[in-house]
């Protein structure tokens, strides 16, 4: 189940890509919408990745990823209550299996009343770069915590570039990159380029080990709802 698990991380950006909640001033509105990318992960065939924000009710929200490929698959979803620019993770649920075979776990709100999810902290990130304080390659890197999928505490260090138009087969967009690692293993870095102006939308992920390029994402397809 290692290669499985590996494929399932990285396709739904989940062992890297759990940034946390940073407090900001100008957090961006968040906008419902359906994205699709397309990932080139070493050992494994492509695959596309679908990503959806959906508006439950009220002040409620959901951001859910899932991939497939041959006889493996995977997905994650987390619900968050948003109250102006503050976040607040509800629940959280996953999955990852190999010929019907695998595991399945969930947070309740009580588990993350004090960290966020994966799903709900890598919304949260994305609308509040501009207020980050590690801009720049030479920033002190900002480093934040979170919940993973069994509610143990992660930590997540970064730094924040500044705006630029990418191009990729979705099209040209504004975006900003966040270079990223795991204080405990900095030989794996892992580069999210987000939209500047729809929260929680990936434009490109790049993930690196010892140097090498060993997966890319881009965006494809975004239907805003």
């Amino acid at each position: 189940m290692h290669g499985l698990h590996r494929f399932a991380a990285l396709a739904l950006v989940a062992c890297w890509a759990s940034l946390g909640v940073i407090a900001g001033a100008h957090a961006a509105a968040p906008q419902p919408f359906d994205a699709t990318y397309h990932l080139r992960l070493d050992g494994w065939p492509d695959a596309d990745v679908h990503h959806r924000l959906s508006h439950l009710s009220g002040n409620d929200w959901q951001s859910e990823m899932r991939a497939s490929i041959l006889t493996a698959e995977g997905y994650e979803r987390g619900k968050f209550r948003l109250d102006g620019d503050d976040l607040q993770a509800w629940h959280y649920a996953s999955g990852y299996s190999l010929f019907g075979i695998g595991e399945r776990y969930h947070l309740s709100a009580s588990d993350l009343a004090k960290l966020p999810d994966r799903q709900s902290a890598l919304f949260q990130l994305s609308r509040e770069l501009d207020d980050a304080p590690c801009q720049g390659s030479e920033s002190t890197p900002c480093e934040l915590t979170y919940a993973d999928h069994k509610g143990r505490t992660e930590h997540f260090a970064y730094r924040v570039a500044a705006p630029q138009t990418l191009k990729v087969p979705a099209g040209e967009f504004e975006a900003r990159w966040v270079d990223g690692w795991n204080p405990e293993k900095p030989d794996r870095r892992l580069r999210l380029a987000f939209s500047s102006t729809t929260p929680g939308l990936l434009i490109s992920v790049e993930y690196y080990r010892d140097g090498e390029l060993t997966s890319r994402m881009a965006l494809t397809e975004l239907r805003k709802r």
